[in-house]
Order: C-alpha cells, then structure tokens, then sequence
C-alpha cells in the first residue's frame, strides 16, 4: 500500500478528511450493477505516475504510467461498487479505453471541457489513478460526439 494511501486512510478514521468542511456531493453514481453506465463532465488531463515494479518512483526506475485524468467541477460520490465507498468524495476520474478511435478523441481533447460515457466501477488495482475509473464508450466535445 502507497504511503499517501495509508496517510489518507489515517486521516478519515481520525475525521480529518479535506472534505469534512466542504458540503457532500449532490451527485452520486450508482455502481450496484455490473456494466455500470456513467457520464460525467470535466477537464481532460494527462499525469504520470510510477508504475511497476514498486509503483513509488518513475526516477528511481519504476515504470511510467501515463493517465488519462478527468478533474470533475463538483465531488461526486460513487456508490454501491464493490471498490468504492459512497463516503468518500470523487473530485477525479481515469480514463481508459480499448478503442483505438476513442484513445485518439481523447489524446486530442487534453486540457479541454469533455463529457465522457462508460462503464464505471472502483478503483482495485496499482493501475488505477484515481478513486472513480471509466472506461470510455464515448466522448463528447463542443457538442460533437467523438
């Protein structure tokens, strides 16, 4: 387990959470069914992170990761999912996808407003970046669906 996950764990047992201030989400994601479908809205962003094999330090030699970010305008709760707790506020989503044509939307839309519609489901794995993952079925930009 990563260091900042074992502070942020520590952290809501203690009631300290960034998030205690601030008022709950309006929005929630239902996960309870398999294929979970969602579409959110925000700012596409691309991060680096380190990879295998310690998932702690790209300059130390771990592999780099490169994610696709969505940063939402509100937090959101997701609930229901077997990865996720409906008590802990989203503010991001990774972005993933399969499609070739929907990997190519998205490289393109980086750093733009774009609404994205996939499966959804918790975070379970090193690979995910942030609590929410979503896996594109489609984007959409300015209006145009991609």
């Amino acid at each position: 387990m990563r260091l900042t996950a074992v502070l942020i764990s520590i952290g809501l047992l203690a009631g300290q959470s960034s998030w205690a201030a601030e008022a709950e989400p309006k929005t929630c994601v239902d996960l309870t069914k398999t294929g979970s479908q969602a579409t959110l809205t925000g700012v596409l962003r691309v991060q680096l992170f380190a990879g295998p094999p310690n998932y702690e330090s790209i300059a130390q030699g771990d592999a780099e990761e490169r994610a696709f970010i969505l940063e939402l305008p509100e937090r959101l709760c997701a609930s229901g999912g077997e990865f996720i707790s409906a008590t802990l506020p989203v503010d991001r989503v990774h972005v993933s996808t399969t499609d070739r044509a929907i990997l190519g939307v998205l490289n393109a839309t980086v750093g733009k407003t774009v609404t994205v519609r996939g499966e959804a489901f918790g975070a379970h794995t090193g690979h995910h970046h942030a609590p929410l993952v979503l896996m594109a079925s489609q984007v959409t930009v300015a209006g145009k669906d991609r």
